[in-house]
């Protein structure tokens, strides 16, 4: 049904690092609609870009994971986190396929750098039910 690709970086807490790390998942089969935008401040130019993107249930292709609530989410496993995928504010999109893994030495700072279209979730609204189930997913 719909074309587009994403990127996500999904972020989960790990205790034994005592920080986030982000499992990366590609997801094909979504319509996203991006605004390219700036703002004038102060100190010079500030980023104001914002999307929001659609992604249907139906015909959903996501590297056989498969999808969970943000807070069972964060209650797997390192091992099982490999199986699976959400979205939850905070996480990080990029459009399109890339071939990227967030670390200590691959920072998102570095990532947005290097790829243009990157935006952080800031909501997701389940639209589950009615014609056409789907996610609705802002970004900045």
């Amino acid at each position: 049904m719909f074309e587009d690709s994403i990127t996500i970086f999904n972020k989960k807490y790990d205790p034994s690092i005592r920080d986030y790390e982000y499992i990366r998942t590609y997801i094909i089969g979504v319509n996203v609609d991006k605004k390219k935008a700036v703002n004038v401040i102060k100190s010079g130019l500030e980023n104001a870009s914002s999307g929001t993107i659609i992604i249907p249930i139906e015909d959903l292709e996501s590297e056989d994971k498969e999808y969970i609530s943000p807070k069972k989410y964060q209650n797997l496993s390192s091992e099982e986190v490999k199986k699976h995928f959400t979205f939850q504010e905070g996480d990080i999109v990029v459009i399109g396929e890339i071939d990227y893994n967030i670390n200590k030495e691959n920072t998102i700072t570095t990532l947005k750098k290097n790829y243009d279209d990157v935006f952080e979730i800031i909501s997701v609204d389940d639209k589950l039910k009615g014609g056409l189930p789907h996610w609705e997913i802002a970004l900045v």
